[in-house]
């Protein structure tokens, strides 16, 4: 028995499992409260089992004409001194190649895949649910009304669904700044060797992803709640934050702050004791964002929407079985996830001068292997993850 499934919300998660759900026969509706896609946003890093559910979308040659190259990083000290060079090709042997691509290339790839199996209402926002039976029904903010057998919400960390139907759950302020975007321009720094500098509550993260565009990211501590006043003082904040770096590094933020194109947010993520809530299911970002500090946010989301879809698959008849399963899957991978987050936040943003030494001391002793087990063995799912199986 074929489905109406509303999908509130047309970022990654939310266009993998229409992906999903409109090849299994479903009816989809995408809610998307921007105008229209495009492709600008930040850089991401797809890895692992994300990798691997985009290749069984057949989307991988697309990803990497929209992805920029990555061969080595290195780790340095606020003065340039190398902690750390690593080899992308060495990490990524025993698992998926990792595609670093901007969160808006990413998106597109999904968004033309998909955009002519489903309908993608723009310009749409909920305003509240109603819930009748087996049946939700979604008023709009123009106030039309969609009734859905299931509603997945999708909207990202902040959405506001979640916050009006899922008591439960909480917003965890990791007291980080997020500010990154990319630079158009000639450079020096060799494409597909990065740089990123640990330092005491801060860290500088320069990806020159083409001969002509670098890509800088960057995560300072701050307790402050005021996202509307940060994004107003961010330029000021940034430049005070690396004043004392290298002349061109100092440069090259200025540049940045006067011709680049910058996003700011404060990092968090949500902790979600139960997924679901009646007819309605959280996704991506949603219900488990792990923050970029876990470096697996997105193919967390592309994993959620698979795992949702499988289970959907299993049990189209009894859609709150579905769900539940695909909580029950969920909950311990999101606690995996997001203790690798926390564990990444106190080792690459240091909070005192005594754990920055602990850490670029254990970090520069590091051997190979030891380097394999530090930037491999968080981002793997074991075996009965990976077939949809919760662990007992």
């Amino acid at each position: 028995m074929k489905k109406h499934i509303v999908i509130s919300g047309g970022g990654i998660a939310g266009l993998t499992a229409a992906k999903f759900l409109a090849k299994q026969g479903h009816r989809i509706t995408v809610l998307e409260r921007a105008l229209s896609f495009n492709k600008s946003g930040f850089l991401i890093s797809l890895k692992s089992f994300g990798v691997k559910i985009m290749d069984e979308l057949g989307l991988t040659s697309e990803l990497f004409g929209e992805s920029s190259p990555s061969e080595f990083v290195n780790f340095r000290e606020s003065d340039d001194t190398v902690i750390q060079k690593i080899s992308y090709e060495k990490m990524n042997e025993n698992i998926e190649r990792s595609i670093l691509i901007t969160r808006g290339g990413l998106h597109h790839v999904l968004y033309e895949s998909v955009k002519n199996e489903v309908e993608i209402k723009f310009s749409s926002s909920i305003q509240e649910l109603i819930v009748q039976g087996q049946q939700t029904n979604i008023v709009l903010g123009d106030g039309s009304i969609l009734a859905a057998d299931l509603l997945i919400v999708s909207e990202g960390l902040r959405s506001s669904t979640r916050e009006n139907h899922f008591r439960h759950c909480q917003l965890e302020d990791f007291n980080v700044l997020y500010m990154g975007g990319r630079l158009k321009g000639k450079h020096s720094y060799k494409v597909g060797t990065f740089n990123i500098y640990i330092d005491v509550n801060k860290m500088l993260s320069v990806y020159p992803i083409a001969a002509e565009e670098i890509a800088i990211q960057c995560y300072v501590h701050n307790t402050s709640d005021d996202l509307a006043a940060i994004k107003n003082t961010a330029d000021k904040l940034l430049l005070e934050s690396f004043k004392g770096y290298s002349p061109d590094t100092v440069s090259l933020l200025d540049r940045f702050v006067d011709k680049g194109l910058m996003f700011v947010d404060k990092m968090g993520m949500v902790n979600a004791p139960k997924l679901v809530q009646g007819n309605a299911v959280l996704l991506g970002d949603a219900g488990y964002c792990p923050t970029a500090l876990s470096g697996m946010g997105a193919s967390l989301s592309i994993y959620g929407a698979k795992a949702l879809a499988h289970f959907i698959q299993q049990n189209t008849g009894d859609l709150k079985s579905a769900c539940n399963s695909y909580d029950n899957l969920m909950q311990p991978i999101i606690q995996k996830f997001q203790g690798n987050a926390r564990n990444n936040a106190a080792s690459f943003i240091p909070d005192n001068e005594e754990k920055l030494k602990q850490f670029v001391q254990s970090f520069r002793a590091a051997s190979e292997p030891d380097l394999h087990r530090i930037m491999t063995d968080p981002i793997v799912l074991n075996d009965n993850q990976l077939h949809f199986k919760a662990d007992h």
